[in-house]
């Protein structure tokens, strides 16, 4: 930085009567303070939750994720989603029913190998979040159930 540049931040401060002036402009960073003055130096920290990445990719891993009392039902594997075991059969569950530990909630189709997604929980289905017969992704929330306790 050139000394007539430094001139405009210090005429600036006179002007003014600051003690302290900090600048920042993209990688340039100037602090500027009258001789005798006492400065503290202070960091700018955006407010952001802190977030524990560990903790976060290790629930990605597991097909059931519990908050509270809901438990988020994943997809194991990518596929396709059936409600029923055939066209003709009725639905495994329905929304607003009950469901127990080792229930089957729904058949995910992989490569023409039917896999059954059970339930690990007693609860009542809370919500239904995909269609019959739509793809689903791995991780997929496919089911809410509220957990009885």
């Amino acid at each position: 930085m050139k000394p007539e540049e430094l001139k405009i931040y210090a005429d600036f401060m006179k002007e003014y009567g600051l003690e302290y002036l900090e600048v920042k402009k993209g990688d340039f960073h100037l602090i500027l303070g009258k001789k005798g003055t006492i400065i503290e130096e202070k960091r700018f920290i955006e407010d952001r939750p802190k977030v524990d990445i560990d903790r976060i990719v290790e629930e990605s891993r597991h097909t059931v994720q519990e908050v509270e009392n809901i438990v988020y039902v994943k997809s194991p594997l990518v596929g396709t989603f059936y409600r029923a075991p055939s066209p003709t059969s009725p639905p495994f569950v329905e929304q607003g029913k009950p469901v127990r530990k080792g229930d089957v909630l729904c058949i995910v189709e992989a490569m023409k190998v039917m896999n059954e997604i059970k339930s690990d929980h007693d609860g009542i289905i809370k919500d239904i979040l995909v269609k019959n017969g739509e793809p689903v992704e791995y991780g997929q929330v496919l089911f809410t159930i509220q957990i009885e306790k």
